[in-house]
């Protein structure tokens, strides 16, 4: 078990909180939960903004004001929730990731030195083994930095076109990680902010959470999958809500405003955009062995034949200059490992996500979420022929995740 300092709690969850309507209900699932046998603390940053409208600002401080009266009625022995009001949180921008970085750096500040944050949003509810299964999670895999945990959002509606669109949004989310890891890519992980945690000295050593206005789950999580120290938790279960919501440019609220204010499909990557970048990433091998034994101008056309490449994918990795990053590459390693390793940090997923843009805005259009998924699951082994409908499809998609042969 961790060694954990007498005062200080040995775990922290962090949860950023913004006019959250939905928000005792969440401290109602973590105040149910099993506990690890160390202190746990919960800190609820309010934060506030001056883009807040009215209602925002009056649901805010309601609040505020039920969390304080719920915190004096749920007193727990080896759980204590903290709850800090910022008045206005100083950031320009006002977006999701300051504020997630100032709970997380006050976690920090608080926590043991051997402990570890989670991070969880206002509208979530957990599983009941949730807090004790990461804590037990992390000490039983040392090499573990950060953890992606898994999650469902709540499909329990009453509007069954609202469920359909989370549904469909979900299914998007898994079916472009299913479609990444069938690639042969080996950075093939869900980033979700509401669901994720890291060890406290991990998170220092790689300098805290970004201040992006939002996928600054995203960018976190990078870093952790490049150097292969995020793992991931698949027996609990983060339930993040289907609300709509417009305040960050991506993310669950605002695909949500999306597919209701333009009923239809959902549109995703193509299984085909996929399916030709297939050789290049299960061709690294080859790739090393051709530029080590030609150095020609034409090392473009070689990689064509050898590995079969398709001229849409030649042509992106003319217009990245894909020769001259692996000459580098194969100059600066000695090994197949190495090569390896240089190689996808970089053709990592920013290039991957640089690619599927290209190929869809200029040869593959994107396609129909039902389409894509059905399309996959036709190239995967063991799975039923066709899924029905969509909530089919996604709990198809959600017993792979928890299946995968991830870390």
């Amino acid at each position: 078990m961790l060694e954990m300092g007498l005062n200080k709690p040995g775990m922290v969850v962090c949860i950023p909180v913004y006019s959250e309507p939905e928000l005792l209900t969440t401290l109602d699932s973590l105040y149910s939960c099993d506990l690890p046998d160390i202190k746990t603390e919960v800190i609820l940053l309010f934060n506030k903004s001056d883009r807040m409208t009215i209602d925002e600002v009056t649901q805010h401080d309601l609040t505020w004001k039920n969390t304080i009266d719920w915190i004096e009625d749920h007193r727990r022995e080896g759980l204590n929730f903290l709850p800090l009001y910022l008045e206005a949180c100083p950031d320009p921008k006002g977006g999701v990731g300051w504020a997630r970085k100032l709970v997380m750096d006050e976690a920090a500040r608080r926590l043991d030195q051997e402990g570890i944050l989670l991070c969880l949003d206002g509208d979530c509810t957990v599983s009941g083994n949730y807090l004790r299964r990461v804590y037990d999670y992390f000490t039983d895999q040392p090499l573990c930095d950060a953890a992606s945990i898994h999650f469902e959002h709540k499909l329990d509606l009453p509007d069954r076109h609202v469920m359909e669109a989370i549904a469909q949004y979900e299914l998007h989310l898994r079916y472009l990680v299913a479609a990444l890891r069938w690639a042969g890519h080996p950075f093939a992980f869900h980033t979700v902010g509401s669901s994720m945690a890291v060890r406290r000295k991990a998170y220092l050593l790689q300098g805290g959470m970004n201040t992006r206005q939002a996928g600054e789950d995203f960018y976190f999580l990078q870093k952790f999958i490049e150097i292969e120290s995020l793992y991931e938790i698949k027996d609990t279960s983060v339930f993040p809500s289907s609300r709509i919501s417009g305040r960050v440019p991506f993310g669950t609220g605002r695909a949500m405003q999306t597919l209701l204010n333009a009923p239809g499909e959902w549109m995703t990557t193509d299984i085909e955009v996929f399916r030709l970048i297939k050789p290049l990433i299960e061709g690294v091998d080859r790739i090393r062995q051709i530029f080590k034994e030609d150095q020609r101008a034409d090392t473009l056309d070689l990689l064509s034949d050898g590995l079969g490449l398709h001229e849409w994918v030649i042509r992106f990795l003319d217009h990245i200059r894909f020769v001259e990053q692996c000459r580098e590459i194969s100059a600066q390693t000695t090994n197949a490992a190495a090569f390896r390793r240089r190689f996808f940090r970089y053709f990592n997923s920013f290039m991957m996500i640089r690619y599927m843009h290209y190929i869809s805005q200029h040869y593959i259009p994107q396609s129909a979420i039902t389409k894509s998924a059905n399309a996959l699951r036709s190239q995967l082994d063991g799975l039923p022929e066709r899924a029905e409908d969509v909530f089919e499809l996604l709990e198809l998609f959600r017993q792979m995740d928890k299946f995968n042969s991830g870390r």
